[in-house]
């Protein structure tokens, strides 16, 4: 491998996961999106936001609700100005008033917990926890917000819970264990802080854990993917999340067939293809690339 590769995120590792197809259009062809997700502009709008009080209460200063919704509104409306994607059960009325209780509900669960850092980053080198082996690879990343006692927070918009299971899939939790143990020599807590857009918008807070046997596991994944994308291995993944992918007709170009929705998908949803048949169509794709002549 090159000595001098990009070094890798959760976020690639995790969309490679996903859809190796993904991956190449976003970070091998660097594709501008074809639209913006709702849920992705939502989530910056609500960390920008989290970000400032985080940032205020290590300065010693207090950040009032108030203002803290002020902040986030015109986080909001500037994505809103750019452009975004809803679903049908989604506008921008209903996402800005989801954001403006959820900061608030937000600033009243950190209370007076001690913070240590936040938006931290960090860049270190991939190395077997179980032979010592120092690979090429580095993985980089942020943690959201650090408290006292090793605890990492990781700060998640999200409609429903993660189940147990999810929390102990989820890439981007085993990188920022793996990272901690590699800086720190110690064992992290992950505090998962997930804010529910719910009909009462409320904060609740998970636990993940991660051994040492969970970060050989982490570095292998990341060498497999790293040796995957060296290789240009980027087979399509068809699956339900075709139906809100920001390179969904690039991916039908990729194999020769017309766009869906015209040149680019546009920003409403009431003009995009329904989910069925832009997965139907994807997924035809795909069988017919994978039948031989």
């Amino acid at each position: 491998m090159d000595d001098d590769k990009r070094p890798l995120s959760a976020s690639q590792l995790t969309t490679y996961s996903m859809c190796p197809r993904k991956y190449r259009f976003r970070y091998v062809d660097r594709l501008p999106v074809e639209h913006r997700p709702a849920a992705l502009g939502f989530g910056r709008a609500v960390h920008s936001a989290l970000e400032a009080l985080h940032l205020a209460r290590l300065d010693g200063e207090t950040l009032e609700p108030s203002r803290l919704v002020r902040l986030f509104r015109a986080d909001w409306q500037s994505e809103v100005d750019q452009g975004l994607s809803y679903k049908a059960n989604e506008s921008a009325n209903m996402l800005r008033w989801y954001g403006e209780q959820l900061v608030h509900e937000y600033a009243k669960w950190l209370g007076d917990r001690k913070l240590v850092a936040a938006e931290q980053p960090f860049e270190i080198d991939l190395v077997d926890p179980e032979t010592g082996e120092v690979y090429d690879e580095r993985i980089r990343g942020y943690f959201d917000v650090i408290f006292e006692g090793d605890v990492v927070g990781e700060v998640k918009t999200v409609a429903r819970r993660y189940d147990e299971g999810t929390l102990a899939r989820k890439i981007q939790l085993s990188a920022y264990a793996y990272a901690w143990r590699q800086m720190r020599g110690r064992d992290p807590s992950i505090l998962v802080i997930e804010l529910l857009k719910q009909r009462e918008p409320q904060v609740v807070e998970a636990t993940a854990e991660r051994s040492t046997e969970d970060d050989a596991f982490f570095v292998r994944l990341a060498l497999d993917v790293a040796d995957a994308v060296d290789a240009g291995a980027f087979p399509p993944n068809p699956g339900w999340l075709c139906g809100d992918c920001e390179f969904a007709n690039a991916c039908r170009r990729f194999r020769g067939a017309p766009a869906l929705c015209g040149a680019d998908v546009p920003h409403r949803v009431g003009d995009m293809v329904p989910v069925g048949a832009l997965l139907s169509s994807v997924m035809a794709d795909a069988e017919r690339s994978a039948t031989p002549p």
